[in-house]
């Protein structure tokens, strides 16, 4: 990429954890590439969306992927975006036989309305499945990991052939699930009823490989590649141990019991750490240090980066 040649890069998702974390990694300074960002979100008048307006290096615009043909227009029409980074929400719906799900059809409908707006590069933001390789052939049995397989598979088929390339990144749990809260403690507890080691990643890293997708597209780690996102890999026990030195006092859980029904009654999540026990993540953390050498552990995040007092 010219250094002189300002891109102009489309980030969906722009005031939620992933989105946000890769706006916030384009504004490093200095910066990985002259650009414009143009922070896309349901709501501009939301406080989130507020914030993001009062920075002169942002552009906010309002739409959804609902309408992802608009969104384009909005941004300046054909050959106006450079680059994107797509996070897709899940609909936590149970997936039907023969339908379509809502992820899935706006997954599809923005790729196609992005690869006819003319983006030169994509970058997806997915879920590992076991690493970089079985990935690509796993689905898996929990219904957005299911999902995201298929958006994937959709973005490898239809950029063949055409001038847009892509990187897919492949975060797994993540650690800001460990947050202050009630939701903070139904993840610990339903960790620590896992027994093994879990592979997490900090929002921010992901936010890093984003930005760092976007400048160095056409490197070969990243052009036409998918990428597994993972800084620490801990059983309950050792991330307990690592809150221990962080912050000088253990994780808060909830009961397992209250756990267990948590699960259950949102039984994609249940789906998910069942697949957690019994097949897991497969990142290789050592490649991942090696493209970003302040990729975080558990403890440094805790440290850094967590609310936790």
């Amino acid at each position: 990429m010219s250094m002189s040649e300002v891109k102009k890069i489309l980030v969906c998702g722009a005031t939620g954890q992933q989105g946000g974390a890769v706006i916030k990694a384009l504004l490093a300074d200095p910066p990985f590439f002259p650009h414009e960002i143009l922070a896309l979100t349901r709501k501009a008048s939301s406080p989130a969306a507020q914030k993001l307006a009062s920075n002169p290096k942002i552009k906010v615009i309002e739409g959804d992927l609902e309408h992802s043909s608009a969104i384009f227009e909005k941004a300046g029409g054909k050959n106006s975006i450079w680059g994107v980074f797509l996070v897709t929400l899940p609909s936590m719906k149970k997936l039907q036989p023969g339908v379509e799900d809502k992820e899935v059809t706006q997954g599809k409908a923005f790729f196609d309305a992005a690869l006819e707006n003319g983006v030169k590069h994509f970058v997806f933001s997915s879920v590992d499945r076991g690493g970089d390789e079985k990935s690509w052939d796993t689905p898996t049995d929990v219904p957005h990991f299911i999902t995201k397989h298929e958006i994937e598979q959709y973005i490898r088929e239809k950029t063949q052939g055409s001038d847009m390339t892509y990187t897919i990144l492949r975060p797994v749990a993540f650690m800001d699930n460990y947050k202050p809260g009630l939701f903070g403690r139904f993840f610990a507890a339903a960790w620590a009823q896992l027994g093994r080691k879990l592979q997490v990643v900090a929002t921010s890293d992901i936010g890093y490989f984003g930005a760092r997708a976007l400048a160095d597209y056409d490197n070969k780690e990243f052009r036409n590649e998918a990428i597994g996102l993972a800084g620490d890999d801990l059983t309950q026990e050792e991330a307990n141990q690592a809150m221990w030195e962080a912050k000088h006092r253990p994780m808060i859980q909830s009961y397992w019991l209250l756990a267990s029904l948590f699960k259950w009654m949102v039984g994609d999540l249940g789906l998910m750490f069942r697949w957690f026990e019994t097949v897991g993540y497969g990142c290789d953390i050592e490649k991942c240090r090696r493209l970003n050498p302040k990729m975080k552990d558990f403890k440094t995040w805790l440290q850094e980066e967590s609310e936790h007092q």
